[in-house]
């Protein structure tokens, strides 16, 4: 007896354009075929509404439709992709698992070897690529044919190729893991190596983000190779003014900032990774005091140099934003990868909209974050009700439950919510507070 054949589709694929000439091919060409949608995706069509995304919500109920009228359609609950156990029935015949996001790979991935993963290129279905969140080999030679490495605190003037002859302005400078920084004309920013970073993989990295360049103005990107006597020292970048670092804004509590503007905080710095993370770039060395921020909320990311770009490592770490513990000669020999991207990344955002650490306690104030990591946030609303919550839990519970659940199922189980995802929830939450704010005032009148 023939298995039967199980397409799970979810709404990034069936959002695809002309994903329905693939569903029409499956129908012609699989025998024994059930489609099988998730129940969050009535969710994800009331959120498009609600986004004004209306071709979208259109389209995922113009599919359920289609599926209903072909009575080959059956509903499941995944917990919006965090648990494929209601999958594992299915997965004992044959299943095959058609999305976009990374997401699902990752927590399907536990049904096994039965489940087939595939995704969409070109309006064709093809393998998921596997291995997108393994680590890699850093491009690193055995000897550093370079480049002489020299203390640059005695240079004055250093040459770019682009802008000429630049005399650096000493009179403030800003000391930073790599190098200091100093500013020169025309609002221009050098960044000067110390001896141990001037190496012949820097040189090789910013030549190549130099030739790649950025289309993200929110990026410090390095805009050329610096030289002294016709050695490398060093990159310029444009400087930045009127700005506060995130941790400086959050030691002042964020002070001329209502709490939504946190939220909108966090939106400005996702889509900047969006960017990044889009091109095979990671931060590496992600931290509160790399994130700057305007008075209007824009917010920029500086530091680039030391991204990871190509096979080229960010070989810099600090301990209280990296869940694996890097020795200085792994941060020369591997690459990081996109799932360990994502503990600074929801560490980060979780310190910016609840003022506190995921690991915070009475008994833990993560103040050098050697302690506990154990998440110390319920989900369930606790039974004494909100007056006796500390300001902290007050705050958890004013999250959406989206957001609760993608730092509770990070934290506890290590499952990632991909920055895409991030990014709806945080635009639907944006959107509700401004709507009821501009009600309130309007009665208000």
């Amino acid at each position: 007896m023939s298995k039967k054949n199980y397409y799970y589709l979810d709404a990034s694929v069936l959002l695809e354009e002309d994903f329905y000439q693939t569903v029409q091919e499956y129908c012609r060409t699989v025998p024994d075929l059930a489609f099988v949608l998730d129940g969050g995706i009535y969710h994800e069509i009331e959120s498009y509404r609600s986004l004004g995304r209306v071709e979208e919500a259109l389209t995922l109920e113009n599919f359920i439709n289609l599926f209903a009228a072909l009575g080959i359609a059956l509903q499941v609950d995944t917990a919006g992709g965090f648990d494929p156990s209601a999958l594992a029935p299915l997965a004992q015949e044959n299943l095959f698992v058609v999305t976009q996001q990374q997401k699902l790979v990752d927590n399907f991935g536990e049904l096994g070897e039965s489940v087939t993963f595939l995704h969409v290129v070109q309006g064709r279905p093809v393998p998921f690529p596997r291995g997108i969140s393994e680590n890699g080999a850093a491009f690193c030679p055995d000897r550093d044919i370079y480049v002489n490495p020299f203390d640059g605190e005695k240079v004055d003037y250093v040459y770019s190729p682009r802008y000429g002859y630049l005399k650096l302005d000493k009179s403030k400078a800003f000391s930073g893991g790599e190098g200091v920084c100093y500013r020169t004309y025309n609002g221009l920013f050098c960044k000067l190596y110390f001896k141990k970073h001037i190496t012949y993989v820097n040189y090789k990295k910013l030549q190549a983000m130099v030739d790649m360049g950025c289309s993200m103005p929110y990026i410090s990107w390095p805009l050329d190779i610096l030289y002294y006597r016709n050695q490398f020292v060093g990159y310029v970048m444009e400087e930045l003014s009127d700005t506060r670092s995130v941790d400086d804004l959050r030691d002042d509590n964020f002070s001329g900032f209502r709490i939504l503007d946190r939220f909108v905080i966090v939106r400005n710095f996702l889509k900047i990774i969006e960017y990044l993370h889009g091109r095979d770039i990671l931060v590496g060395d992600m931290k509160l005091d790399n994130i700057l921020v305007k008075p209007n909320g824009d917010v920029y990311l500086i530091d680039a140099g030391s991204f990871q770009v190509g096979d080229y490592a960010c070989n810099v770490c600090h301990a209280e934003y990296t869940e694996r513990i890097y020795t200085g000669d792994d941060l020369k020999h591997i690459l990081r990868s996109v799932r360990e991207e994502y503990f600074p990344i929801n560490k980060i955002i979780f310190e910016i909209l609840m003022m506190k650490g995921p690991f915070y306690s009475k008994d833990n104030t993560e103040i050098d974050g050697t302690g506990s990591r154990d998440f110390t946030y319920p989900m369930e609303f606790p039974a004494e009700g909100a007056a006796a919550l500390p300001y902290h839990y007050k705050m958890w519970f004013a999250l959406s439950p989206a957001m609760r659940q993608y730092f509770y199922r990070y934290f506890t189980e290590g499952k990632v919510t991909y920055v895409s995802e991030w990014l709806r929830e945080l635009d639907l939450y944006i959107m509700a507070k401004q709507k009821a704010a501009a009600k309130r005032a309007q009665a208000e009148q």
